[in-house]
């Protein structure tokens, strides 16, 4: 009797268990956490002419999806990673579109002059929510760099096609006329012969434009031909 008393019991206190780690599971799978996919990100105005861009950080959701889409927020972390003027960003609406796994924070950087030498960042996590927990520690925060400096490649293959000799200002001209950032052999060899031509002539209208809109000719800013005329090669 007492046998069959003793098995009664630990039948009993083994639903116990089964029901409390029922509700423990649950109880994870219910909180769903955000968690960025980059732990740093940079940004260069160089090829954006307008005063601001929208950038979109990814992030990626562990739990489950759900059937309508999901907003959270972010935090600005005041560290010593933190150095932009609040003035210059503005965080805005994070989405989790409805069936996925991922989605993105949208933060508003802006353009000012103190980017032409340095550069700026932001310290961003996640604020906790109805739909979202923070993410593992490694993952819940990003770290944001923007800047408008120029880093003139080498000037190796340029020399052919746009002009002789490099300058931040020749530099600009480039990107602006071509939306390219670099002119690498590998460049040469993806345009071919004549898209790299049409090309230097779309700089070269570029810097004839220049004149005509400004009545005076683009001259190189910096380096060893500062104050020189730039003249295109087409």
């Amino acid at each position: 009797m007492k046998a069959l008393y003793n098995l009664y019991i630990l039948a009993i206190f083994g639903l116990l268990i089964v029901s409390c780690d029922k509700d423990e599971i649950n109880e994870f799978q219910a909180e769903s956490a955000i968690n960025f996919v980059n732990d740093s990100i940079q940004y260069s105005f160089i090829t954006e002419p307008a005063d601001e861009y929208i950038l979109e950080v990814p992030v990626a959701i562990i739990g489950d999806t759900v059937s309508y889409d999901r907003t959270f927020t972010a935090k600005i972390i005041d560290d010593e990673l933190t150095t932009a003027p609040t003035e210059l960003y503005e965080l805005l609406e994070g989405t989790v579109p409805a069936g996925s796994f991922t989605g993105s924070l949208s933060v508003k950087l802006k353009k000012d002059p103190i980017l032409e030498t340095s550069s700026v960042a932001i310290h961003i996590g996640i604020e906790p929510s109805s739909d979202f927990i923070e993410g593992n520690y490694d993952t819940n925060s990003v770290k944001l760099i923007w800047t408008n400096k120029i880093v003139i490649p080498a000037w190796t293959y340029f020399r052919y096609f746009f002009t002789r000799y490099s300058s931040t200002a020749a530099y600009r001209a480039f990107i602006a006329s071509t939306g390219m950032v670099s002119f690498t052999l590998n460049d040469y060899r993806a345009l071919g012969p004549t898209g790299a031509q049409a090309m230097g002539k779309a700089f070269g209208d570029y810097v004839r434009q220049y004149e005509i809109d400004n009545g005076t000719p683009l001259l190189h800013d910096d380096g060893d031909h500062a104050g020189e005329e730039i003249i295109p090669i087409y």
